[in-house]
């Protein structure tokens, strides 16, 4: 076990006071976690177009972190870091899947794409019971403990916050964004109640915390307020958004007012939970961590203008990303009688960092059984210095030319990317920065230096087998950029107009050019890029039992799931027949795979397949036999 500073003194077992603290008193925490919020998005990290007063007002008494990092580029894997004090590599969400419902039939990796020499790993989809969580901690040492916001590391209601660790939650599912910010909520499930029609989500959240504060019970608190905001869908209120239409960043960088009223909701609300505790006296004994679970989202067009959500210059890229702009995140810690005085640090920190710190900082003894790969911040914050080699990122899921499947190890200024999946768009397997000369990573030094790199491979492969991280393996079905064919007939089968086989198994095609399936089904990588509502048509036969299933990705989520599926019934009688399936595609496909049941001892064949928009106009069309 790493990364544990002990507590050298014995902190007072006095109670707390609510009016005002009691010497010696256990402090009180609030974790307050944005969503998407990006490195820059702040004035207090230099936006001169997002106006942050409270933010300001915290850095005054704060210890500000220039070089943090959350656990991961997504928001799953990065709150369960925050959870558990483990790296995404150790306790496997991997990526962004906590809206999912759990998969027991989940195989160990992803499916095989036929231009990939790897298959990657695939991710849990909640935060194991099995964890000893940050909030468990808390509550066990006497701590009560409070949960409110984007909970997203488990849609099944026994991975629920309720379940690990918190008394007092209000929290809705399934919750990769809320369906609105607006009340009614529309949440499916959770503890979240509307409000008054209109009422704004950040708001209430607010409004739940200072009222969790304000409980009758003597025993301090330990509160966990993670906004929804700014994670879409995006909604603002009109007057914010019509004053920063009317106020443009000078920069030209960021330019959606949307995202700036988001933003300035979401300082007001720390600006109320300031004003509260200063008001009541907790202020003198309440710690306040603030941060973000990724980078900004600059990939989406928002608003009526349709503009970038943000801009994470100088940075590299964004939210999903293995370069800087999808990990660096704000960060703000105060210690009410050591960070009374503001100070920047530049050491680097990570999400998994904030479970040690925040245990030794309220004197609670670490449960030896679970493992924390964080290290405690409290030398830094009293201004000393910390110990230890190099921070760790594990993301082996491919986001085509956004992102490359793979890790990264930081030490010192030196940041080396480890490409898990090489490409024509991430065609080197190393990928070396020097961030302080080059903090937008814009040129690869990796054969300039091979023995630097040589040194953080080994560090890379060390971390690998410390976590016992799910590690690519090769992919039987790949040679160069084609998928290995067993004969020469079979490989002329192996695409058919973009189509390949999904899974084990063959493509064939028949005399009368039909496909011949004894797979699962097949897939293509490249559909239309269309959106919006959709229809595919399927005419084919099969004598197989079993249910067909159409699935389909896009540019924010590239690997099928079920979130992205919707299933059909077969005539499993053997002569052909006519299915239609209707689908909404939230961003443009990029990949479509069609399931027809039990194919294996009843191999299915397919004449057409056809895609439509809603409206019923044909998009595109892929005739194998019959209706030429």
């Amino acid at each position: 076990m790493s990364g544990w500073s002990r507590i050298r003194g014995v902190l007072g077992l006095a109670v707390l006071c609510m009016a005002l603290p009691t010497l010696g008193a256990k402090p009180n925490v609030i974790f307050f976690l944005v969503d998407d919020m990006g490195w820059m998005d702040s004035s207090v990290y230099g936006s001169r177009f997002y106006e942050s007063p409270a933010l300001e007002r915290l850095a005054q008494s704060s210890v500000r972190f220039v070089n943090a990092y959350s656990a991961s580029p997504l928001c799953s894997p990065s709150r369960a870091s925050i959870m558990s004090g483990q790296y995404p590599a150790r306790h496997g969400m991997t990526t962004a899947w906590g809206h999912l419902p759990i998969d027991p039939e989940l195989p160990r990796y992803q499916e095989a794409r036929a231009s990939s020499p790897v298959l990657l790993p695939n991710s849990k989809r909640v935060l194991e019971l099995e964890q000893y969580t940050m909030a468990e901690s808390f509550h066990d040492a006497g701590y009560r403990t409070g949960f409110i916001g984007k909970w997203h590391l488990g849609v099944d209601e026994a991975y629920w916050p309720e379940h690990q660790g918190f008394e007092f939650t209000f929290h809705g599912a399934p919750d990769a964004g809320p369906p609105t910010y607006f009340s009614p909520y529309k949440f499916k499930a959770g503890s979240v109640t509307d409000g008054p029609e209109g009422e704004y989500l950040t708001d209430r959240a607010t409004d739940e915390a200072l009222k969790y504060i304000h409980q009758n019970d003597s025993r301090p608190f330990f509160l966990c307020l993670w906004q929804w905001a700014v994670h879409g869908p995006w909604y603002a209120k009109q007057e914010m958004i019509d004053y920063f239409t009317a106020h443009p960043d000078p920069t030209g960088l960021q330019k959606s007012p949307l995202m700036a009223a988001m933003l300035k909701s979401m300082d007001e609300s720390l600006g109320r939970l300031l004003d509260d505790l200063e008001k009541s006296g907790l202020d003198k004994n309440t710690i306040i961590v603030f941060t973000s679970d990724n980078g900004g989202v600059v990939k989406k067009d928002i608003g009526t203008e349709k503009v970038p959500a943000t801009s994470n210059a100088p940075l590299r890229n964004g939210k999903a990303s293995l370069f800087e702009g999808g990990t660096r995140v704000p960060a703000l810690i105060r210690w009410p009688g050591v960070t009374d005085a503001g100070r920047v640090e530049e050491t680097p920190v990570t999400g998994v960092d904030y479970y040690p710190t925040l245990v030794e900082m309220c004197g609670i003894e670490p449960k030896q059984s679970q493992v924390i790969d964080g290290v405690s911040l409290v030398p830094l914050l009293k201004g000393g210095a910390l110990e230890r080699k190099a921070l760790f990122c594990y993301f082996p899921h491919s986001f085509g030319k956004w992102s490359p499947s793979g890790a990264w190890v930081r030490q010192g200024d030196w940041k080396l990317i480890e490409v898990f999946d090489p490409s024509s768009d991430f065609p080197e397997p190393y990928e070396l920065y020097n961030l302080h000369e080059d903090i937008g990573e814009t040129r690869n030094l990796a054969k300039e230096y091979p023995e630097r790199v040589a040194a953080m491979k080994a560090m890379l492969q060390q971390h690998y087998r410390d976590t016992e991280a799910l590690m690519p393996i090769p992919n039987p079905g790949f040679k160069g950029s084609q998928p290995i064919a067993a004969s020469k007939s079979e490989r002329k089968a192996s695409d058919v107009q973009g189509w390949v086989v999904s899974g084990p198994g063959k493509l064939a095609v028949l005399g009368n050019g039909a496909l011949q399936v004894d797979a699962r089904g097949i897939y293509t990588d490249k559909p239309p890029k269309a959106e919006g509502a959709l229809k595919l048509r399927v005419r084919t036969k099969t004598a197989g039992a079993g249910l067909g299933s159409l699935f389909w990705a896009g540019a924010d989520h590239k690997q099928f799931d079920a979130d992205h599926k919707v299933g059909f019934g077969l005539v499993a009688d053997g002569a052909g027949h006519e299915y239609e399936v209707e689908f909404t595609a939230a961003d443009p496909l990029t990949r479509l795979r069609v399931d027809l049941g039990n194919n294996k001892k009843h191999p299915a064949e397919i004449e057409w397949i056809k895609l439509f928009n809603g409206d019923g106009s044909l998009l595109s069309q892929w005739i194998f036999a019959g209706d030429k």
